[in-house]
């Protein structure tokens, strides 16, 4: 067994150094004292005395500043377990200058052996995992840099890693208490970037040394040396105390050093998972039951059903409108979206299932009403099926989905920034352009078009009607697959009516192989089920062919990406937390369909890295803002991508609750099964009920994300105001049925599979289930 940290106080040129010591490896308290001015350089200091304090370590530093102020900071360092030293940090002000704010940093530099900076694997919570280099060119894809920091409202785990390779050891900080109180920040401090505020936010991050080294630090309150919080160019800001003579700062940290981690993926679950006990992380208690949330949900979803009449399309298009103002409710534009923010099929499969489950005929008529549409008029010979169908003008449309909606409603440039602003029209119209001149869908899209229609067939089947149109369009789908799928088991992105894969424009479609690529994270769960429904082997081969490439190329190296169709800026391949989502089910989909061991691991690595993306712990929200006035708690929730970060939290995870549950049952898991838990009943702090309606319109309704803290915030006037300039405490201000449909997938699954969705009774049902046959 590894021997355990220790304590040590080193010298450097005559002066005192606190060492955290586990073997080889060391965290070096050099200058872990870094204290700022506003508008002055930051004077950096060790500590001028070190004392034994009881099996403790106590360093203090006297630090005058060039305002005159002088300020004490005391640390008191103690062993808090086998792999960690807790610090206690106090900071009082001697004597006051003439300041207006203060900021305090702390500096510890990890080293082990013989690591140089290109190997060092990086963790930071919904913004950094490995290298964030999935272009493969050698620079971070999105910063540009490894020197990050992250506000704690934006840091799900409240912690930062950095991983060697070579040796296995994992070095850490962590906030150990959770932050308390935050106030909005104003329009003129946005664009200042440096200013005073009072708040309890501070940042975490890592700073990679030229000599293998990489330092873990923390300011208070927060500094982001870059950050999208305020706009497209990575901008930096940070906030500065209140200089006052009363002032005091009582800060708690933890330096970890955890070695021998066999890879990644375990070193970051076990960070997560010490930070879940530390942190105290308790289910979240909404005031409305999951089963009443479905029926608001699905309620809401019928008031968007729209059939068009003969008179009006003759092909009498049906489907639920689905981008509408919350507050409004006035739908824009009425394009159908078949896959991705609309997922018509998904939102029929969801009525059809509520029509069965109220014996509402009508329920069920509509949905089929929706599929009738898609199979008859949205597909190809060859199996290709279309994504968006505009009614209106009888045509297909591409592209343009989720935060891209205006792109469509606009008729010329000036229009396109009238809608979104200009930074996000700056940053993507030349895409834009580009991909007007491009027919075509995703693999994601077409996936999640079918794999509903298959489960509806099911269902109906089950119940007495059997829908034969819906089986033939969904097997011509799976012989598409089948046709695209290379010799490697992979899929392109997105495809061309013809079957060809797209690859231009790179920023869209990818610039490495793996970018290229990520479409296979989408086909296996619409394959293993056409085998089921028809015994075709082919696709079970298909599916393991696939499984097999995610494997090496997504799990393996901890390279997660590809779940999004639309992006803020840079590039629309990304890391994101919904693309570790549909990886995990075609892993588990892949285990169930063929029970091979390797799938259901990788499917855990999958979930453990998904986790990651959790929050565990409720962010204070400005007063008088949405989020504050509804009483949102964000413990549960998941971060949407790292271009947004922790800023930016959206819905896509309740589809994907059952599936978690299902894993850490099958792996006997229950911290697996913890997360599940936390994120089925976080999430229902989103949805309006009568007694709690956020402002919105109608019970049901939950908008597309929230904003735990600010993204792409410098003021900006803009129609779309989902777009930008959104600041902590709002929402996006749009909707989709998307997430109500998601929502009953998640809810609907966990009853069909175990008879309720009640977590308290799904827990002794399974794990006392697994304790027996053990």
């Amino acid at each position: 067994m590894a021997q355990p940290v220790s304590l040590n106080i080193d010298s450097v040129a005559s002066r005192p150094v606190v060492v955290v010591r586990r073997g080889d490896d060391v965290v070096e308290l050099t200058t872990p004292v870094i204290v700022t001015v506003l508008d002055h350089e930051p004077a950096r200091s060790g500590y001028d005395t070190v004392d034994d304090d009881n099996g403790s370590v106590r360093g203090q530093a006297h630090v005058e500043l060039v305002d005159g102020t002088v300020v004490s900071v005391t640390d008191l360092l103690s062993v808090a377990d086998d792999n960690a030293v807790r610090l206690d940090r106090r900071v009082t002000v001697v004597a006051l200058g003439s300041g207006s704010g203060l900021q305090v940093r702390l500096e510890g530099v990890s080293r082990t052996t013989g690591t140089t900076e290109s190997e060092w694997q990086y963790y930071l919570p919904c913004t950094l995992y490995n290298r964030n280099d999935g272009d493969g060119d050698g620079v971070e894809d999105y910063l540009g840099s490894y020197t990050q920091d992250l506000r704690d409202d934006k840091n799900g785990a409240l912690a930062a890693l950095a991983r060697s390779p070579k040796t296995g050891t994992a070095f850490s900080i962590a906030r150990t208490t959770v932050p308390t109180f935050d106030t909005a920040i104003s329009a003129d401090d946005l664009r200042a970037r440096s200013f005073v505020q009072s708040t309890d936010i501070g940042s975490l991050g890592l700073a990679p040394g030229s000599d293998g080294s990489v330092t873990l630090r923390a300011s208070y309150p927060f500094a982001e040396e870059r950050s999208f919080s305020l706009d497209t160019a990575g901008t930096g800001w940070e906030a500065y105390a209140p200089l006052t003579a009363d002032l005091e700062m009582n800060l708690s940290y933890e330096f970890r050093i955890e070695v021998g981690t066999p890879d990644l993926t375990e070193a970051i679950w076990a960070l997560f998972e010490h930070q879940r006990q530390q942190l105290g992380t308790q289910r979240p208690s909404p005031d409305v039951s999951l089963d009443e949330s479905v029926e608001y949900r699905q309620l809401l979803t019928q008031l968007n059903y729209r059939k068009w009449s003969k008179d009006e399309n003759e092909k009498e298009p049906a489907g639920y409108l689905v981008h509408f103002s919350p507050r409004s409710g006035e739908v824009r534009g009425s394009l159908i979206e078949f896959g991705f923010s609309g997922d018509q099929t998904l939102v029929a499969w969801a009525q059809l299932a509520y029509g069965y489950r109220t014996n509402v005929r009508l329920y069920q008529d509509r949905a089929r009403s929706v599929i009738d549409f898609f199979v008859r008029h949205c597909q190809l010979e060859n199996g290709f099926s279309q994504g968006i169908y505009d009614p209106i003008h009888d045509r297909f449309t591409y592209w343009f989905t989720g935060i891209l909606m205006p792109f469509q409603y606009a008729e010329d440039e000036e229009d396109v920034r009238r809608f979104v602003g200009r930074q996000m029209a700056e940053a993507l119209m030349p895409i834009a352009r580009e991909l007007r001149e491009v027919e075509g869908n995703y693999m994601r899209t077409m996936c999640e078009s079918f794999y509903p229609i298959l489960l509806a067939y099911e269902l109906d089947a089950a119940n007495g009607r059997t829908n034969d149109e819906w089986l033939t369009t969904g097997r011509r789908f799976g012989e598409f697959l089948l046709d695209a799928q290379a010799e490697d088991g992979s899929w392109f992105r997105a495809y061309e009516p013809s079957g060809d894969g797209l690859t231009s424009p790179g920023a869209w479609f990818g610039k490495s192989y793996v970018e290229q690529k990520s479409g296979t994270i989408f086909p296996v769960p619409v394959l293993t089920m056409l085998h089921r429904l028809t015994g075709d082997e082919r696709y079970l081969t298909a599916a393991e062919k696939a499984a097999d490439f995610i494997i090496q190329n997504y799990v393996e190296p901890t390279v997660y990406m590809g779940g999004l169709n639309d992006t803020t800026h840079i590039k629309s391949v990304k890391t994101d937390a919904v693309g570790v989502m549909f990886l995990m089910r075609s892993l588990l989909k892949a285990y169930e369909a063929t029970s091979r061991r390797p799938y259901l691991d990788a499917a855990v690595k999958s979930a453990k890295i998904l986790s990651s993306w959790v929050y565990l712990w409720d962010v204070p929200m400005p007063e008088g803002t949405l989020l504050a006035e509804a009483g949102f708690k964000s413990t549960g929730w998941a971060g949407c991508d790292v271009i947004a970060s922790g800023s930016y939290l959206d819905d896509e995870f309740l589809e994907f609750t059952a599936d978690l549950v299902r894993i850490a049952e099958l792996a006997g898991e229950p911290a697996l099964f913890d997360i599940a838990e936390l994120v089925e009943y976080g999430m229902q702090y989103g949805v309006s009920t009568p007694t709690n309606d956020h402002g919105y319109v109608a019970p049901g309704i939950q908008c597309e994300g929230i904003l735990t803290s600010y993204w792409v915030s410098a003021p900006d006037t803009t129609e779309f105001s989902g777009a930008v300039n959104k600041v902590k405490g709002d929402d996006n201000d749009t909707c989709n049925a998307l997430t109500n449909a998601q929502a009953a997938y998640g809810i609907y699954s966990l009853v069909d599979a175990y008879g309720t969705s009640d977590f308290s009774e799904l827990r002794n049902q399974i794990f006392q289930h697994e304790r027996v046959n053990k």
